[in-house]
């Protein structure tokens, strides 16, 4: 990658030699003007203060977008906290975090209802860390539900169905409620068989989990 780059660069240099050339020969300008004005003008090295001012201003131009990112995000965070008074930076982190916990004393108390009365028609919400249960339920259909709260992201139902589809199972029943970047899913599915419900537990574990990113290699 290296040596085709250099090549483009001299095939660049040459044109604008030749370009050159002839806007000065169309000029009455001598020939070895030419050459001397092409030398110095397209093949003087940079300087190292050059070098230096160029790094500042790259520099420079990337921390003034990071700056407008950050501006931005506290931008909207400041429309979407309810009742905000003060709105400098210190003020808006600390109502986020005081919005977060409260959030979170909610879902646990949610959580804590739907434990202690399973019957009542409550929400669940996904847990803070990842779960994974399955269990057989109390009938004749061989039904089992699969309950797991994930990290939610693009392809996750989509990793689930193909987990469900390798071992054969057929989903009769499913609650999903996704909250705050997490998500729950219950699902109830058929036709698993004895060995069935281990091995779509382990298909289950690996769907949940986020894939890699891929790495670039460059030369």
């Amino acid at each position: 990658m290296a040596f085709i780059r250099q090549l483009v660069q001299g095939m660049q240099h040459v044109r604008n030699y030749y370009n050159s050339d002839a806007q000065m020969i169309r000029g009455g300008f001598h020939q070895t003007f030419i050459s001397r004005t092409y030398k110095t003008s397209f093949l003087k090295p940079r300087s190292k203060v050059e070098i230096k001012l160029l790094a500042a201003k790259k520099h420079s131009e990337a921390e003034k977008r990071r700056r407008m990112r950050i501006n931005g995000q506290y931008e909207t965070l400041r429309n979407i906290l309810p009742n905000i008074i003060k709105k400098d930076k210190a003020s808006v982190l600390a109502e986020t975090i005081k919005q977060v916990k409260e959030l979170k004393k909610k879902v646990s108390k949610l959580e804590q209802d739907s434990s202690s009365n399973p019957s009542k028609d409550v929400v669940k919400f996904p847990n803070g860390t990842d779960k994974l249960n399955l269990e057989r339920c109390n009938n004749d259909e061989g039904i089992v539900k699969a309950t797991l709260s994930c990290e939610d992201r693009l392809g996750l139902m989509s990793s689930i169905s193909g987990a469900l589809e390798q071992v054969k199972a057929k989903v009769v029943k499913a609650e999903i409620v996704s909250v705050g970047g997490r998500a729950r899913s219950v699902l109830w599915v058929q036709g698993l068989g004895n060995d069935g419900t281990g091995t779509l537990k382990s298909k289950l574990r690996v769907a949940m989990q986020k894939p890699p990113k891929m790495q670039r290699f460059t030369q």
